[in-house]
């Protein structure tokens, strides 16, 4: 049941000046003087009636004074019906959780950030606090505990409030929301109250933070969201760079490449893209993406100001494309080395003739290395000597099984970052690569070999368009990659999600599977099984299997980004301490731990913005690495705060509210803390009384 109150009870003194009309009106009553009169023949004569009328008007008038008095006072000490589970009268421990991850800088139509808009609702929050109040204020950045504040010290709060910005890392929800849970959980005050300040990002809450908002709302807190998001933003971004520099086009100039993301249900058109070293700018290119498409962009370098060929020199690049929704992912920084080629060593079996060299002539025609690629002939037991300084990637090419030793030798090469293309064919034991080379290399089981009806054939689609392996051909998914058909292929079958199916047949059979440093065709290369040697297909398709083997593990690791400790590979342990340097006056010491045939130094603080961090050692130089922002906040997409609502169980339902706009939030503090205030409809209605006053007064005096 609502209970009534006074906000400013202090003006209830003034209740008794209401009697100031009365007082007046006693005050007034004089008797009046006897005069004597000769005759009474010449006065009018006042009827009973007349006076009970006068008399009943200025009881009338003083009735409405003093109502309107009383009604002015009453208003000025705020009168408020508040609902029975308020916490008016009792002090809570509130719990504002406010997101400040890299999505809360993004900005509206109008030109808004919504960080802006969430610090003025905290602010909000922070105003409507009480005495006894214990506020507890986290940022969804950071996972530590928050402290209890008073809910008096409101000067303190609201810079507390006012120092949050948009940091450029993602936000850590169910960690954060656990630890701001767990601290209202210790407090002694019998109401808590949970609030979700935030853009309510569709990748922040996972289904542990789901978990976490269930968790608090079952054990007795109140837990109301507020979004400051209205709707979801078109958003493009870097997601990484090839930090490799490759030779152009038929082997003229040198490229770079670059992988945008198109976060909207629009296509974008003509993307700019600018390449600075420093201040100078070093090269560029436009883009196109489809709706939602993912691709990566070649674009034309300049090589005045790059290392040659051979160089250990770095080169520090910038990509850079205009601005959008969201700022911060339209930068991206690179560490380049110096232009080299992709050394590729083909294994093939000598089978009573020179095997075919299409493979070959489709990475390196020329046999110079102009293309990019340089291609090293072997066979099987060359393997055991294999080494990372020796190839980028390992092509086996209709290779039977490899002995022991050369597999044990080849998986080596993987683990240490080494890339392999497997292509099989007529001689390929298909019952050996399912069940002892691909475990622990790629998530694919393998069938027998299949040869098309007579007459028949399989027609190559794409069916993951945006991959890496397919960006030298513009297809789309489904459409077909070339008129080329197969004869024959090995069945095979992907069985975790860690595999992907890049190109099949028309019937949905696997044809390219694709995994981290791994990529497989389940046909042959050659013309054993069909026309595709001949196809115009044929020469991207297979520079893009051997880019894909040698790309998963170059350049910097996808770890390397905001809120993470940088790290580099060395090839010694230097023999004195390690410190990295990097934006706004970052300095930390660093460890050196074993990696592998080599050695990994690793910053012990983290990264606070992205940028170069260079790692030196006694005054000398060790390396420099990319940090850059995390691409999951790029996506833009906000979640239905109401959708939040059905993990809840049905007893708990009514314990999750959402506060959609600025006024829905007043109106809930306005009941909750202060109670629904009655002043204004009492100042309206003292106005009336005293305008009714106003008009029974004149009238008086018009019939005197």
């Amino acid at each position: 049941m609502p209970t009534f109150s006074f906000l400013n009870p202090g003006f209830l003194w003034a209740l008794p000046a209401a009697a100031i009309p009365l007082l007046i009106h006693l005050l007034s009553r004089r008797r009046l003087p006897e005069i004597p009169f000769p005759t009474t023949s010449f006065l009018q004569t006042l009827e009973p009636r007349e006076i009970r009328r006068i008399r009943l008007r200025e009881l009338l008038l003083l009735l409405l004074r003093t109502l309107a008095l009383l009604l002015f006072v009453l208003a000025f000490a705020r009168p408020a019906l508040t609902p029975a589970d308020a916490v008016t009268h009792a002090a809570a421990a509130v719990g504002i959780l406010l997101d400040d991850s890299e999505s809360m800088a993004a900005v509206d139509e109008r030109g808004h950030a919504r960080i802006d808009e969430a610090k003025a609702r905290a602010a909000a929050l922070v105003e409507a606090s009480r005495s006894g109040d214990a506020i507890l204020l986290a940022s969804s950045t950071r996972e530590e505990a928050p402290r209890p504040d008073r809910g008096d010290d409101r000067v303190r709060l609201r810079r507390a409030v006012d120092r949050i910005e948009a940091l450029p890392r993602p936000a850590s929800m169910a960690p954060t929301l656990g630890g701001l849970r767990r601290a209202m959980e210790r407090s002694p005050l019998p109401f808590r109250e949970l609030y979700v300040v935030s853009d309510f990002q569709r990748s922040n809450f996972s289904d542990a933070a789901r978990a976490e908002l269930v968790r608090a709302a079952t054990a007795g807190m109140r837990v109301f969201l507020v979004p400051v998001a209205g709707s979801s933003l078109p958003n493009r971004a870097f997601e990484s760079i090839d930090p490799e520099i490759r030779p152009g086009p038929e082997g003229r100039g040198l490229e770079l490449r670059a992988r945008l993301v198109n976060h909207a249900s629009a296509p974008s058109d003509r993307i700019a893209i600018r390449l600075r070293e420093g201040e100078a700018l070093i090269g560029g290119g436009d883009a196109s993406l489809r709706a939602g498409e993912r691709a990566w962009i070649a674009m034309p370098i300049e090589e005045r100001g790059l290392g040659v060929s051979g160089s250990s020199r770095e080169t520090r690049v910038t990509a850079e494309m205009d601005e959008d929704a969201l700022a911060t992912d339209d930068v991206w920084h690179a560490v380049l080395g110096a232009p080299r080629r992709l050394r590729v060593l083909r294994i093939v079996e000598a089978r009573g003739g020179a095997p075919p060299r299409f493979t070959a002539l489709a990475l390196d025609p020329s046999r110079n290395g102009a293309s990019g690629f340089s291609v090293e002939e072997g066979s099987p037991a060359s393997l055991l000597s294999l080494t990372a300084g020796r190839a980028d990637v390992v092509l086996l090419e209709d290779v039977a099984a490899l002995s022991g030793d050369a597999e044990a030798r080849l998986r080596a090469f993987v683990r240490d970052g080494g890339g392999l293309v497997v292509a099989m064919g007529p001689h390929a034991d298909p019952d050996y690569y399912s069940r002892r080379f691909f475990p622990g290399l790629i998530d694919l089981s393998l069938q027998s070999a299949a040869r098309a009806p007579d007459g028949g054939s399989y027609e190559l689609r794409a069916r993951a368009a945006g991959h890496p392996i397919l960006e030298g051909l513009s297809v789309e998914v489904g459409a077909p990659l070339s008129k080329a058909r197969l004869t024959g292929l090995v069945r095979g079958n992907v069985t975790t999600p860690r595999a992907e199916v890049v190109v099949q047949t028309s019937s949905g059979l696997p044809v390219v599977v694709a995994a981290p440093s791994v990529a497989v065709f389940l046909s042959s290369l050659s013309d054993d099984w069909g026309e595709l040697p001949f196809s115009g297909a044929y020469v991207p398709l297979i520079r893009g299997m051997v880019s894909h083997a040698a790309r998963a593990e170059s350049g910097a690791p996808p770890s390397l980004v905001v809120g993470a400790a940088p790290r580099m590979r060395l090839a010694a342990a230097p023999s004195g301490g390690i410190r990295v340097r990097g934006p706004r006056d970052y300095v930390s010491t660093a460890t050196v731990e074993a990696e592998g045939t080599g050695f990994r130094a690793v910053a012990l603080d983290p990264a606070p913005a992205p940028g170069f961090y260079q790692f030196d050692t006694e005054g000398q130089m060790l390396g420099t690495v990319a940090v850059n922002v995390d691409p999951v906040e790029s996506d833009l997409t906000t979640l239905p705060p109401d959708s939040l609502r059905a993990a809840l169980p049905p007893d708990a339902l009514e314990r999750l509210t959402v506060l959609p706009t600025t006024a829905a939030l007043t109106r809930h503090l306005q009941a909750t803390r202060r109670g629904e205030e009655l002043w204004l409809p009492l100042l309206l209605l003292a106005a009336v009384l005293l305008a009714v006053e106003i008009a029974l007064a004149s009238a008086r005096r018009l019939s005197a």
